[in-house]
């Protein structure tokens, strides 16, 4: 990797302070057509700092933060980064596990949080129990106050300081419970240069940046926390959606003209549907898409409507930053040959492919398992669960996870093959393929469908035709369901841990 002299060991939260000096005046945040100025946002976050410091929370403790997609998070993201301490996402309310849940698990010496958080009664309790301080941060003028009751320490147990550590990123949960990944110091400004196409400046040379960032992944999934990472690294100005909708998308595009935009493959598939005219996105250059496997139809069809080259990035659920993509002259040179890979690796990452049974690093054009090797993540290989194989020009292309595949009788079944057959349908809207134990063959798969609105649930016979047409007999079906909407997870992945629970799995 070619270190950015100087930057990659820049402390974070230096660069961050001299980014919040360029231009106070100017907005650094846009939130349902109000600004808030890059002043403002440091009063703010300098209030946070000094809370934290007034009520006596370690020098560096971990530090729970509410990760919703409000001007408030942003400034009490950024005051926790100011005050040195480590930055704990708490997610307030998913399918699985309520805000108080996390207070009560992660055991924390102090919470910001927004006042209507804190009207959680089981918020409050479980803060209590634990010795958390709690601190409501008002989303209007940026003051910060304890919440009664729960304005000293308590005797814990509370987490172990992490110096060396500045933030947790949350996994998106999407075969289960969300896991939390530490994020080092030293790794946090390598890996946001490997994000940034471009090279942001440091130091004497940082300006602000006039093209904006538009953010609607919640902070709680790591993609939406790294798309926050990276405005504020490249000094960059964010227009903040609290969730993702097509027509205030489309309006916002229209409005700020970013010249890049970051899409998950389901909303890449809901602009498509939506048919926005082309002249509304004609600012953009280019979409990156990552967190989900991208369709190469799809793809193909956004390109063709839309003349927007579509840059797929590659990033493992361990690691911050991404591992591999497209670049835009790659992507003039290769987009037709390549269609379907994610892109090749990145400076300063090494991948390989090894055997998942002998762990043999493998030829191109071999399938196994994808391990990584960075001196950001300490130097050594480190397996993932994701299934790829490399081309004979460097070009990876996955092949599903591991941990997914269905053992029916010794044959292996990626869910995904099967999902893109059925999802062919013209009354399909997205389909999900699960193992149900079997005592004869051990697992066998069963399909999940939803169908699009106004359509209904196609007959099974039709598609096994579709399944059969492309893939081999085994990875038929066994049984057909379906539900009017499947589970997501905060990136509008499928979420499979859910669906289980759903079909009793």
């Amino acid at each position: 990797m070619k270190d950015t002299e100087g930057a990659s060991n820049r402390d974070f939260q230096r660069h961050l302070e001299a980014v919040l000096k360029l231009s106070p005046s100017t907005a650094a945040i846009t939130a349902r057509g109000v600004d808030v100025t890059w002043g403002q946002l440091a009063q703010g976050a300098a209030r946070v700092s000094e809370a934290l410091s007034t009520h006596e929370v370690s020098k560096f403790a971990p530090v729970g933060w509410s990760a919703k997609n409000t001007p408030g998070a942003v400034v009490a993201f950024v005051g926790i980064v100011l005050s040195g301490r480590m930055v704990v996402p708490l997610r307030p309310g998913t399918l699985s596990m309520s805000f108080g849940d996390d207070i009560r698990q992660q055991q924390l010496q102090a919470v910001v949080a927004s006042a209507s958080d804190w009207d959680d009664a089981e918020a409050v309790a479980n803060a209590r129990a634990v010795g958390t301080i709690g601190l409501a941060l008002d989303e209007d003028q940026f003051l910060i106050e304890a919440i009664p009751g729960l304005e000293k320490l308590g005797s814990g147990p509370f987490r172990q300081e992490e110096p060396d550590l500045i933030l947790e990123r949350l996994t998106s949960g999407t075969t289960g419970a969300p896991k939390r990944v530490p994020v080092s110091r030293s790794a946090i400004i390598p890996s946001l240069h490997l994000g940034d196409h471009k090279q942001a400046e440091t130091g004497e040379n940082l300006t602000l940046k006039s093209s904006p960032t538009l953010l609607f992944k919640p902070f709680s999934h790591a993609g939406g926390l790294f798309g926050l990472l990276l405005a504020l690294f490249q000094a960059r100005p964010i227009v903040l959606f609290e969730k993702f909708n097509v027509e205030e998308w489309v309006a916002a595009v229209a409005e700020h003209k970013p010249k890049v935009a970051s899409l998950v493959p389901a909303m890449i598939q809901m602009i498509l549907d939506a048919q926005p005219e082309p002249s509304a996105l004609s600012s953009l250059r280019a979409v990156r898409s990552g967190t989900a496997p991208l369709d190469p139809d799809l793809q193909t069809q956004f390109q063709s409507r839309y003349n927007i080259p579509i840059l797929v990035d590659y990033g493992a659920a361990e690691f911050v930053g991404g591992l591999a993509g497209w670049t835009l002259e790659d992507h003039k040179q290769y987009s037709a040959e390549k269609l379907g890979s994610v892109g090749r690796v990145k400076r300063g990452v090494d991948l390989r492919i090894v055997d998942a049974e002998t762990l043999a690093p493998l030829p191109a054009n071999s399938v196994g398992l994808v391990e990584v090797k960075s001196g950001r993540f300490g130097g050594g290989w480190i397996r993932t669960n994701d299934l790829a194989r490399f081309d004979s020009d460097g070009f990876l292309f996955l092949q599903g996870r591991s941990d997914q595949a269905i053992n029916r009788g010794g044959f292996k079944i990626q869910p995904e093959d099967v999902e893109k057959q059925l999802k062919s349908h013209p009354d399909v809207a997205e389909a999900a393929v699960l193992a149900k134990p079997d005592k004869r063959l051990g697992q066998v798969p069963v399909a999940v469908i939803e169908v699009l609105k106004g359509a209904t649930m196609p007959e099974p016979e039709a598609l096994n035709e579709l399944v059969r047409a492309n893939l081999p007999a085994y990875m038929v079906p066994t049984e057909y369901h379906s539900l009017e909407a499947l589970p997501r997870t905060n990136s509008m992945k499928v979420s499979r841990a859910e669906l289980r629970k759903l079909m009793k799995l």
